[in-house]
């Protein structure tokens, strides 16, 4: 009795000294007001002994509604940086990586100084077939003096002003041929411009495609020998309880595990090849090397309308960079020839000329016959990709039905645990060889479809 008086005693006193902090807040009484500065921290129950550093709050102190915060073991200890919070997964699609590498990566804004460099070039060359053409015209409108003036000709002041520019016309290349190359020049930068620019988007296209779709065939690899690792994880189970009751020995246990080793190594291996492939993704567009990144397309095969090998080549014949670039070098030194026309036939100078157009005209003629050649050539490695494709998905499907047949059988104790394995790792291969196929016949497909344009390849201007 005394005892449960004692704490009924006890529990008042308690709820009176817990309830004077709050009547002297309500009545803002001076006591309060001289021994607070700011907020204070109120404890209920025990207080916080502070050990070394006390915690300190600056301006607004640490409130909690409800429940205060507990620890239980180690404090939490936050030395240097606050912690930060990790970025979320960005969700990218194959379109949206391909928008942001041809917009706002780093090789996107290379591509636009190069095509300011060669709007730059083309406004050289303008301006260099003007200065020809002003400096032409006043030698031109000093050889049409009349008579009239032979006394001012006589005059030396006038005589040395015309040699003068006649010597440094010479010596500036300024002659018609000059202008007239200049001029061919000058047109041919405009109008390919655009093409060399294409050209930069279409290499960051391509770059762009094959790390995507390398990230898509890692991660795949992965799935699949995570897959493998759980099949063999299940097996040594299964072998385990099987030589328990008696039904198989030491050795099928040993197989088992061994299989699971190499299982085990092959999720290492993939994981690390899998990181790696996120990470140069990353360094491509521009992301932080650890960003963490879901790729929302699948490796899936392409399905392309039917290839026709003789309008793709058609197609490159019209389209790629360096058969314009050979025409046009073939074209300049066609005029270069031409200028030599007063010159013997059987001088240096005539046949130097010569020897340079008839290199030109062949480097021409050879490049439409590379461009078929390579047009041809990655036609026949899109079907032979897809051939390879369609085999490798049979063997998976004699893959599957295989274990199937010895997973039945295993059941029935007629085939051997070595048996089961072999046929869970020919299975757990044609998944690899398949995915691998379809990843090759994408991007083999995507070269095939690329060639048929400007291609990859700058022209110089």
């Amino acid at each position: 009795m005394k005892r449960k008086l004692l704490s009924i005693v006890l529990a008042a006193t308690i709820t009176i000294t817990l309830a004077i902090p709050a009547f002297a807040a309500d009545s803002e009484s001076a006591a309060t007001q001289e021994h607070s500065s700011g907020n204070a921290a109120i404890t209920t129950g025990e207080s916080i002994p502070p050990t070394g550093s006390s915690i300190t709050t600056t301006e607004s102190s640490i409130t909690t509604t409800g429940n205060a915060i507990t620890t239980s073991g180690a404090s939490i200890i936050t030395t240097g940086e606050a912690i930060t919070e990790k970025e979320p997964a960005k969700k990218l699609s194959l379109s949206e990586a391909l928008t942001i590498m041809t917009t706002t990566g780093t090789r996107a804004e290379t591509a636009e100084l190069n095509k300011k460099a060669d709007y730059a070039v083309a406004q050289g060359y303008n301006e260099t077939v003007r200065k020809i053409n002003k400096t032409l015209k006043k030698l031109d409108y000093i050889d049409s003096l009349p008579s009239a003036y032979q006394d001012m000709i006589a005059k030396e002041k006038f005589v040395n002003s015309v040699l003068d520019l006649a010597i440094d016309a010479q010596e500036q290349g300024v002659t018609a041929t000059n202008k007239e190359v200049m001029a061919l020049r000058r047109d041919f930068a405009k109008a390919n411009t655009d093409n060399n620019y294409q050209s930069d988007l279409n290499q960051i296209q391509q770059d762009t495609i094959n790390i995507y779709n390398s990230v898509l065939l890692a991660e795949d690899n992965y799935k699949i020998s995570l897959d493998n690792l759980t099949s063999q994880q299940k097996n040594l189970k299964n072998v385990n309880a099987k030589k328990a009751v008696g039904l198989l020995s030491k050795k099928d246990v040993l197989q088992a595990q061994t299989a699971l080793s190499d299982a085990e190594e092959e999720v290492r291996t993939a994981k690390t090849k899998m990181e790696y492939a996120h990470m140069s993704f990353n360094y491509l567009l521009g992301y932080d090397v650890l960003q963490e990144v879901e790729f929302t397309d699948q490796l899936t095969e392409s399905t392309p309308a039917a290839i026709d090998v003789e309008e793709a080549v058609k197609n490159a014949l019209a389209n790629r960079n360096e058969i314009k670039g050979a025409d046009f070098a073939k074209e300049i030194y066609a005029v270069l020839l031409d200028d030599k026309k007063a010159y013997s036939r059987f001088s240096s100078t005539y046949l130097s000329a010569q020897i340079n157009y008839l290199n030109a005209e062949k480097t021409a003629k050879d490049a439409r016959s590379q461009i078929e050649i390579d047009l041809r050539n990655k036609a026949s490695d899109v079907a032979d990709k897809k051939a390879a494709l369609d085999a490798a998905k049979s063997l998976q499907n004699y893959a599957q039905e295989g274990l199937r047949l010895i997973t039945l059988t295993n059941e029935e104790g007629l085939t051997t645990v070595e048996e089961l394995l072999s046929a869970q790792i020919s299975l757990y291969k044609a998944n690899l060889n398949v995915a691998n196929a379809i990843s090759e016949y994408n991007l083999a497909l995507n070269s095939y479809m690329d060639a048929q344009g400007v291609g990859t390849m700058r022209i110089p201007l």
